[in-house]
C-alpha cells in the first residue's frame, strides 16, 4: 500500500492533494473565479483588431507563450466550442457575483465574436476554395453534419484566423498542407511554422449545441435590460440562435434540443418548445447513463465507455430550464444521479489511491470496463508513460457543476428533500453492494467545494490550467501537459459560480429572471 501511495503521489503532486478536506469559502470562490477570468482573458483571448477579436484560443503552450507559436489548435478540436463555454461561465459568473467586470468581458469581447459568425458567416466563409491533404479529401463528404455548405449563416468553423496560431495536425505531420478541408490564405506560400490563417470547412452538432447554450444564457442575461446598446445585443441573440437553428437544419440535426431550445426561447416561440424533450416525469431516463451500462447493463465481453465530460448533462439541464422555467424533481434527480454515480467508475478504476475531489480522466484518452471491472486499473500502469491514465480539466470541473445544481435543489423542500436517498438506493440497487459514499449530501459537497481547493492548488502548482496531467504525447517528445487550456477555466468558473450559489442559499435557474 506505502507503494501505491508514493506512486499517486508521483502522478497527482502532493500540492494538489493539501488542504483537500476544506471546502472553499464564498470569499475564497469569489476570488478563483475572478482570478481565473482574468488569467484566461490575458492569456488565452485574442484582444487586437483583428477580425477575430475576442476568439479564446484552446490551447496555449505555456513554454511558448509570447512566441509566434504559442497558440495550438486542433484543426477540428475546440477552439469555438471553449470559447463559447467562457462566455457561458461570465454569465454564471455575473449572475452569482454580481461584479460587472464578467459581463463586460462577454459584452465587449466575446458574444461580438460568436454574433459576427453566427449572423454574417455567409459573408465571412464561404466552400469556394478548398485546401487540404489529398488523402484527405474526402473526410466530411460522407455526412451532412460537417461540412460547409457555400454560403450559408449559422455556421461556425472549427477554427478561424489570420496566422496567429499553428495547427497542431501539421505539426504532428510536419506538412504544410491542412489536415482537413479549409480555406488556406497560405495556400502556395511557404509556411514552414504551419500557422493557420483562413478558415476551417468543418462544423459539428456537439459545437452547436454549445453556441445554443452560449446565445440562450447571454439573451437570458439581456433581454429585459433597458439599455439600447443591450437591447441591440439580445435580439442579434435571437437572430444568431434562429440562424444556427436553421442551419442544422440545412446539416440533416433539425432536432438537436439544446439548439431548439435556445431559439424557442429567444424568439418566443411557443410552438417550437413543444419540441423540446420535457422533464415533467421521471423515467428510466433519470437513473440509466454511463455507469449503469459499465456495471449492471452490459453484454458479456462487450466494452462499455466511461464519460470523457459532462457535456451531455449540462446540455440537458439549460434546455430543461428553457422548457419548464424551473428545475423539476425528475431532471434534479438526472443531474444529481450523473454527478454521484459516473465518478464512481473513475474510483473503481484508481485501486492505488482515494480520489481527491474534483478530479476525473483526460478526455482524450480511453477507459472501459468489461464485465462490470476496468479493463484495467490504475496499479497496472497501463496509461502513457507507464503510469496511470491521466486526469483532466474537462470531466472533472464540469461534473463539480452538476454537484452544484444537484445541491441548490435540495433547498426547494418536498420531494426534492429525498432525491440523494433515491439516488443512494438506485446505486446499491445496481451494483447490489452497500453505497460507496454512505452520505450522498457530503460528496457531493466535498466535491465541488473541495473540488475548487483541488485545482487552485493544481494552478498554483503548474502556473495554469493544463488541459491534463499525465498526458499522452501531443508532437514528438511533447505531453500535453504543457496546454493550458480554456475550457478549464471556463468550466471551473461556472463550478464556482454553483458553489457560491450554494452558499448563499440561491438556486441558479431562479435568477435566469
Amino acid at each position: 500500500m506505502l507503494l501505491r501511495a508514493l506512486l499517486f503521489l508521483l502522478f497527482i503532486p502532493a500540492v494538489s492533494l493539501a488542504d483537500d478536506m476544506k471546502p472553499f469559502t464564498a470569499e475564497e470562490t469569489r476570488a478563483f473565479a475572478r482570478e481565473l477570468c482574468d488569467f484566461a482573458v490575458q492569456h488565452h483571448m485574442k484582444r487586437d483588431d483583428s477580425p477575430q477579436r475576442g476568439m479564446m484560443y484552446e490551447y496555449l503552450w505555456w513554454a511558448k507563450r509570447g512566441q509566434p507559436d504559442q497558440f495550438v489548435e486542433g484543426e477540428a478540436l475546440d477552439t469555438m466550442h471553449d470559447g463559447a463555454w467562457f462566455g457561458n461561465a461570465m454569465v454564471n459568473a455575473h449572475r452569482a457575483t454580481g461584479d460587472a467586470h464578467y459581463k463586460e468581458v462577454l459584452l465587449q469581447w466575446l458574444l461580438p465574436f460568436y454574433l459576427k459568425m453566427l449572423n454574417h458567416s455567409a459573408e465571412l466563409f464561404s466552400s469556394d476554395i478548398v485546401d487540404v491533404k489529398e488523402d484527405m479529401k474526402d473526410v466530411w463528404k460522407t455526412s451532412k453534419e460537417w461540412l460547409l455548405q457555400g454560403r450559408e449563416n449559422g455556421f461556425v468553423p472549427y477554427w478561424w484566423d489570420d496566422g496567429s496560431s499553428v495547427s497542431l495536425d501539421m505539426l504532428r505531420a510536419k506538412s504544410e498542407r491542412p489536415w482537413y478541408p479549409c480555406t488556406n490564405t497560405l495556400s502556395g506560400k511557404p509556411n514552414p511554422e504551419f500557422r493557420l490563417s483562413g478558415w476551417s470547412h468543418g462544423s459539428s452538432n456537439h459545437l452547436a449545441q454549445d453556441l445554443a447554450i452560449l446565445l440562450q444564457q447571454s439573451w437570458v442575461m439581456l433581454h429585459t435590460s433597458k439599455d439600447p446598446a443591450e437591447q441591440k445585443l439580445a435580439a442579434e441573440c435571437a437572430l444568431a440562435a434562429k440562424n444556427l437553428q436553421e442551419c442544422r437544419v440545412r446539416h440533416g440535426a433539425g432536432s438537436i434540443p439544446d439548439v431548439v431550445a435556445a431559439c424557442a426561447i429567444t424568439n418566443a416561440d411557443a410552438e417550437l418548445m413543444k419540441r423540446v424533450p420535457s422533464w415533467e416525469k421521471e423515467s428510466k431516463l433519470c437513473t440509466e447513463n454511463h455507469f449503469t451500462r459499465a456495471v449492471r447493463d452490459f453484454k458479456p465481453g462487450q466494452k462499455n465507455s466511461t464519460p470523457a465530460f459532462a457535456d451531455d448533462d449540462m446540455y440537458l439541464y439549460y434546455a430543461g430550464i428553457a422548457k419548464h422555467g424551473k428545475l423539476t424533481r425528475p431532471l434534479a434527480l438526472k443531474l444529481a444521479f450523473d454527478a454521484f454515480s459516473n465518478p464512481i467508475l473513475w474510483q473503481m478504476y484508481r485501486d492505488d489511491a482515494p480520489v481527491p475531489p474534483g478530479i476525473n480522466r483526460f478526455d482524450l484518452t480511453t477507459l472501459n470496463f468489461i464485465d462490470g471491472k476496468p479493463e484495467h486499473y490504475a496499479s497496472q500502469g497501463k496509461g502513457p508513460h507507464g503510469k496511470p491514465l491521466p486526469i483532466g480539466s474537462r470531466m472533472g470541473p464540469q461534473n463539480m457543476a452538476l454537484c452544484g445544481w444537484a445541491l441548490q435543489s435540495l433547498s426547494q423542500g418536498g420531494d426534492f428533500a429525498t432525491t440523494l436517498d433515491q439516488v443512494k438506493a438506485e446505486v446499491e440497487k445496481i451494483t447490489g453492494k452497500p453505497c460507496p459514499h454512505a452520505d450522498v449530501k457530503a460528496w457531493l459537497e466535498r466535491e465541488l467545494g473541495c473540488g475548487l481547493r483541488t485545482w487552485q492548488n493544481i494552478f498554483k502548482e503548474h502556473g495554469y490550467i493544463p488541459t491534463g496531467i499525465g498526458c499522452q504525447s501531443a508532437l514528438p517528445g511533447v505531453a500535453k501537459d504543457v496546454f493550458s487550456d480554456s475550457g478549464g477555466y471556463a468550466h471551473l468558473i461556472t463550478a464556482a459560480s454553483m458553489w457560491l450559489m450554494y452558499l448563499e442559499g440561491k438556486r441558479d435557474w431562479e435568477m435566469w429572471n
